[in-house]
């Protein structure tokens, strides 16, 4: 999974989602404490871990999966261009918050899809 597809979904939970994208990216977390239970975070572990396993997630988490790379794919000019600086992915995610009312159509669009709930 991409650092963008990440970012993007911290944006959205941090944000202003709405309960049933909240409800979603709750069973990805079901997901990972139950896949990854074993792997020690920090450097990527534990997103190496989600990775290896998207075939074995939940439905409603390989949903919000499918939908987040949509959204991070419309997104990546607007994040590469306003927050290029950004290298952290806390930074990533403050960013994108602070840019939101100035993101391409596109990019609102995809993002207010998951808020949705539908792809």
């Amino acid at each position: 999974m991409s650092k963008s597809v990440l970012v993007v979904s911290a944006a959205l939970l941090l944000f202003g989602a709405t309960a049933i994208a909240q409800e979603r990216a709750k069973a990805c977390v079901a997901d990972v404490k139950k896949l990854c239970a074993d792997v020690e975070p920090g450097e990527g572990r534990v997103a190496g871990c989600f990775k290896q396993h998207l075939n074995e997630l939940s439905e409603p988490c390989q949903s919000l999966v499918a939908e987040a790379a949509t959204a991070a794919k419309a997104c990546a000019d607007d994040l590469k261009g306003k927050c290029a600086d950004a290298r952290r992915k806390v930074a990533k995610v403050a960013c994108v918050k602070s840019a939101l009312t100035n993101l391409s159509d596109a990019c609102k669009s995809a993002i207010s899809q998951i808020g949705a709930g539908r792809s």
